[in-house]
């Protein structure tokens, strides 16, 4: 075998087990349905929503944090809409739905995850 057809080779295998992986993913259930959305902000809870139970809506944590910070829950999933930040990583990261997704606006120290309860 020469070197090109190793790469090759090597390639098909990395593609393979990502694809494994993405379909694994996609696949896994949620422990009992229960997902909950937590936003922190230093490391202090501020607020959590049950996304299953949530209806679709826009809210602020304005008044709680003094942080511009405005979140949409639509469908069970849930994403940072505006924040006051000026690179808006945050905003563009979109909606999170499934146990393990994080989002973070580090200029406000704002973390928002979703955790599968059990």
């Amino acid at each position: 075998m020469n070197k090109e057809t190793n790469i090759r080779q090597l390639l098909w295998t990395v593609l393979i087990v990502g694809a494994l992986f993405c379909a694994g993913s996609l696949l896994r259930p949620d422990r009992d349905g229960a997902v909950v959305a937590t936003v922190t902000l230093d490391n202090q809870e501020v607020l959590t929503v049950d996304l299953q139970g949530a209806e679709d809506q826009e809210f602020s944590i304005l008044d709680k944090t003094g942080k511009d910070i405005t979140f949409q829950i639509k469908d069970h999933a849930i994403r940072f809409l505006h924040s006051d930040c000026p690179d808006k990583i945050c905003v563009n990261t979109g909606f999170l739905r499934k146990d393990g997704d994080i989002a973070t606006c580090l200029p406000n120290k704002v973390i928002l995850t979703v955790s599968a309860q059990s």
